[in-house]
Parts: C-alpha cells; structure tokens; sequence
C-alpha cells in the first residue's frame, strides 16, 4: 500500500467513525423524543379528541428504525458486498414504507400511487433475487 491509499484508508474510517457517532446520537435524540411524545400523549389523552400519536410518533419510530439499519451498514464496512446491497434496500423499503403510512391518500393521484406500488415491488423483487436461498435454487437449476 502506497501513502496515498493509506490515507484514503484513514480517512474513511474516520468519515466511518465521525457519521456512526453522529447517528448514534441521532438516535438516541429521536427515543427521548418518542418518550417524551408518548408520555405527553397519554396524558393528554381523551375519548373525544382527535390528534392521533400515529401522526407524530410512527415517523419517529421509523426514523429510528432506518438509523438504526444505516448503523448495522456501517458496521460491515469490510463484509461482503451482498450482504451490504441487502441492507440498502432494507432501508429504501423501510423509508418508503414510513412515507406511504404517514400519506394523505386522499389528495394523491392514481399514477403517484401506481409509482409507489412499482418502486415498493421491485425493491422487493430485488430483495427476494438476492436471497441466499433463491440464488442457491437458481445455481442448482443451472447445473
């Protein structure tokens, strides 16, 4: 290893380390933040009040969710590359999924829908083709 790709080398695992440290902070903000939203909604609670925690607290709960799976990615920095593929789009499926749930499908247009369908069935698509055991069925049809 030359000079230059020792101090690449350096630099992203700085860059590895600095954003793990952030998010991780990040993360514990957004659960102190969840507490204190779920503890100001069960106080405020009443039968005939409208304002659902489901508005304010599940995009909470996503967005650590999605840290959470960013993290685990960071962790494997140096582990095989499908493994890190998959986890990506665990975490596109995840963001998509806490945009659909928190929509207003009221005001959306059938062709936005339509999209959203498409986009959420090929991540899974791709999710499925990249699991070990499907490639394992495909390789052995092969032979």
């Amino acid at each position: 290893m030359n000079i230059i790709d020792k101090a690449l080398h350096i630099a992203e695992k700085t860059i590895y380390y600095t954003l793990s440290i952030l998010l991780f902070l990040f993360v514990i903000y957004e659960i102190l933040d969840l507490i204190h939203l779920f503890y100001v909604e069960v106080c405020d609670a009443s039968i005939l009040g409208n304002k659902s925690i489901a508005l304010t607290g599940v995009p909470l709960f996503f967005n650590i969710i999605i840290a959470l799976e960013i993290l685990e990615t960071f962790k494997g920095a140096n582990e095989n590359v499908l493994r890190k593929v998959k986890l990506i789009l665990l975490i596109a499926l995840t963001a998509i999924s806490r945009k659909v749930i928190i929509m207003d499908v009221k005001h959306i247009e059938f062709k936005t829908e339509l999209g959203i369908s498409i986009l959420i069935l090929t991540i899974c698509v791709g999710y499925f083709l990249l699991n070990d055991n499907v490639r394992r069925r495909i390789t052995k049809q092969k032979e």
